[in-house]
């Protein structure tokens, strides 16, 4: 079995790609589809198709079509959630100083003048993907926020499976998907950093293939004046959350889903989070702000020794 390891930036983000029995430069090719994939989803850049989204309300604007698959997406992430990931909390996070990429202060991060509401109803967004096109109103700005990174990590997952590979796993800043033959008997290896201290970790798991995606207030943080912000917003009080969960990470049947249930689970707290995830049926863990751990009833069948070889 050959297996063949790739580690690079982008989208801010340090990024691992595991191909196994794949092709040539197997590697590149995810490397260059992450970057077409952030060119066209960034806030940051003045050209990306979001951006030209967010630019021209009630105007369709043709797109291509990742950004159709992306858009549909957030729109089903959206009504899955009852709205608690929402990706038009775009103004909120600009007002709390969220306006830079976090490997650059350059580009700078605008809301169109024209919008008037924080948090946008996603149902008024029409998709034509028929003619590769996207139309928003006027009191919407779009950032897809975590949901870009599982998503993109999907896509390319199965890019490299079309394309020869076994099996492929694609991390882009802990946001995964993995699918196809591991690289192990025992599946694919994942270690749970603990929130408080990235240098340890909270459990160290093996899972079959799917999606796994980690929600925490303590990443991607950042003053304003004297108050220390970080990029999880509530939609319900349009305000940077104050959740009593600093973490939580899920596993799901797809990247862009994990995605969305971790951010709705960490804003439901922890006393919803068992029955979050028992109603959806997933399995994952959070983490406490004074570090105890809350796991699913199945989070331990992921732990190596009892994934069957």
């Amino acid at each position: 079995m050959a297996v063949a390891e790739t580690r690079f930036r982008v989208m801010a983000s340090d990024a691992h790609v595991i191909v196994v029995n794949g092709p040539n430069r197997a590697g590149e090719v995810a490397r260059r589809a992450l970057d077409e994939l952030e060119q066209a989803w960034s806030r940051f850049l003045p050209l990306s198709d979001l951006n030209r989204i967010n630019d021209l309300p009630n105007t369709p604007v043709v797109v291509n079509e990742p950004t159709i698959t992306l858009i549909e997406t957030m729109m089903r992430a959206w009504e899955l959630t009852d709205g608690l990931y929402n990706p038009s909390i775009l103004p909120v996070l600009i007002d709390a100083g969220y306006r830079f990429s976090m490997d650059s202060i350059e580009p700078r991060s605008q809301v169109p003048s024209i919008v008037e509401s924080k948090i946008g109803n996603l149902s008024q967004i029409v998709v034509d993907r028929e003619n590769l096109s996207v139309t928003c109103p006027y009191n919407l700005a779009l950032d897809p926020g975590g949901i870009g990174k599982g998503l993109a990590a999907d896509l390319v997952v199965s890019e490299l499976l079309a394309g020869g590979a076994d099996g492929a796993l694609v991390s882009i800043g802990g946001d995964m998907a993995a699918a196809g033959t591991p690289p192990t008997a025992t599946g694919w290896s994942l270690a749970i950093q603990s929130p408080a201290d990235p240098a340890t970790h909270i459990a160290e798991i093996a899972f079959g293939g799917g999606g796994v995606a980690t929600s925490s207030t303590l990443s991607r943080r950042w003053k304003q004046g004297h108050t220390e912000r970080h990029h999880l917003i509530d939609p319900t009080t349009e305000a940077v959350a104050q959740p009593d969960l600093v973490a939580v990470t899920i596993f799901a049947p797809a990247g862009w889903l994990a995605e969305a249930h971790a951010t709705a689970a960490i804003l439901g707290g922890a006393d919803r989070f068992a029955s979050y995830t028992d109603w959806f049926g997933l399995q994952g863990v959070a983490v406490t702000a004074e570090g105890h751990l809350i796991e699913t009833p199945a989070f331990g069948d992921l732990r190596p020794a009892a994934v069957p070889a």
